[in-house]
């Protein structure tokens, strides 16, 4: 039996195991793949002991560099961009470059846009001078760092010169790539973008290297915006893949199938262990309950009805915590049960009220939660053939009221969203419902 294993500090709960051993069983390879949680200052004692018992390493956050004194020499991919995270037979290898360029995104001739100074930005910068970018742009909190980047760059890929710079200002002209190399929108914060929608053109290609969640809120924008966008599970899977060919040189692997085979229980494997609430908001009557019953089901998580929730915490219906409470009431009792089911449980399709997002105060909180939001959109006419005078919906009594709370509202939706599906008279829950699931697919390409 062959061992594999991962090094790193700290390592939590890592995807690499459930990768790999699929990749082993699919490739009908017999072998184990653990995790060696190691402290920086243990790096000299444990590494030797694991080179010298294993058949494979992978390497992660911080021993990229770390390990390369312990290594006899550098493969042409690892030397590139100064890190390492593959090694076998005491060389060191590079297999993110071959991840990240197996999604497909279009480099030649782009304007790229690299948010982040860390050791992806590093290896990001180093395929876009391979691949033939035009011009690389280097964006990042520490202004210091982005610069050592460039100046490394420079030392080892005398070709980029005068095609990278870091970002002193706005650009004069949209990226035609950006790639996101920073922990923004990153779980448990799925809040988080790490750029300007302005950055984000019609035609461009947009990665994002987080996976989890996937997809991020920087994908969803930028598709919403006529962008191609991925996230970066496929670029997790495909590195594993490459490691693995370089472990096993006598093996074949279809990467393709692989991914096709494995992908899909990435992301289960994401909403199981790693709990995210996909918010449904829309004017009444878009159907949000009927939408999020089958959106979860086609999802495999769990559906919560916000409008259940608060009659089950007021015990009475909605109507008569109006009655009994006013809007205000309402209001304050809606936002405590939103935020509590936002918070806490599971992975979850979450149905809003209509009026849950119009607070500014309510906005911010569902930001600060681990949570994607999605617009269901309805056209007045529609929406008021369905909700006409429903003795159930309070603010639904009167036509004007309810189209003057409609153009208040529905602005609000598109802004706030990161995703929006249409609805209509000739549309259904399950229409709708796939056109969402559609949204949140991540096929490991830009699309």
């Amino acid at each position: 039996m062959k061992r594999f294993g991962l090094v790193g500090h700290p390592l939590g709960h890592s995807l690499s195991p459930v990768i790999h051993r699929r990749i082993l069983e699919i490739a009908g390879i017999d072998g184990t793949y653990t995790l060696h949680d190691i402290d920086p200052a243990d790096v000299p004692r444990a590494l030797p002991a694991l080179l010298a018992s294993h058949d494979g390493l992978n390497c992660t956050i911080p021993h990229k560099q770390a390990v390369i004194p312990f290594l006899r020499e550098l493969d042409p991919s690892a030397a590139a961009c100064g890190a390492v995270n593959t090694i076998h037979g005491g060389r060191g290898y590079n297999t993110d470059t071959e991840g990240f360029l197996a999604c497909g995104v279009a480099l030649r001739n782009r304007d790229a846009l690299i948010l982040g100074a860390g050791g992806s930005a590093r290896m990001m910068a180093a395929a876009c001078v391979a691949q033939g970018a035009r011009s690389i742009t280097l964006r990042a909190r520490t202004t210091a760092r982005a610069e050592a980047i460039v100046a490394d760059l420079l030392a080892r890929l005398p070709e980029a010169a005068d095609k990278v710079r870091v970002d002193d200002g706005p650009a004069a002209a949209p990226f035609g790539a950006v790639l996101n190399a920073t922990p923004l929108g990153m779980w448990p914060h799925a809040g988080g973008l790490p750029c300007e929608p302005g950055d984000l053109a019609p035609g461009a290609d947009v990665f994002d290297a987080i996976y989890n969640p996937t997809p991020t809120r920087l994908v969803l924008h930028a598709r919403r915006r006529g962008a191609r966008a991925c996230g970066g599970l496929a670029m997790l899977l495909r590195q594993a893949i490459a490691a693995q060919r370089i472990w096993n040189p006598d093996t074949s692997f279809d990467a393709d199938a692989i991914a096709r085979a494995v992908l899909p229980e990435l992301v289960g494997e994401l909403y199981r262990t790693f709990p995210l609430k996909i918010l449904l908001v829309g004017f009444m009557g878009c159907g949000k309950s009927a939408v999020g019953r089958i959106l979860a089901e086609r999802l495999g998580i769990a559906f919560v009805d916000l409008d259940a929730e608060i009659v089950r915490a007021a015990g009475r219906p909605i109507a008569g915590i109006f009655a009994e409470r006013g809007e205000a009431g309402f209001r304050q009792l809606e936002r405590d049960v939103a935020e509590s089911a936002l918070r806490h449980g599971p992975s979850a399709v979450v149905a809003a009220g209509g009026g849950l997002p119009v607070a500014e105060a309510n906005r911010r909180m569902i930001r600060e939660t681990n949570t994607l939001v999605a617009h269901i959109d309805i056209a007045f006419e529609e929406a008021w053939r369905r909700i006409a005078r429903d003795p159930a919906r309070p603010l639904a009594r009167d036509a004007e009221a309810a189209r003057g709370l409609f153009e208040a509202r529905e602005p609000i939706y598109r802004d706030f969203s990161d995703t929006c599906a249409e609805t209509g008279a000739h549309t259904t829950p399950e229409d709708v419902a796939a056109a969402i699931a559609r949204a949140l697919e991540d096929t490991g390409a830009p699309t």
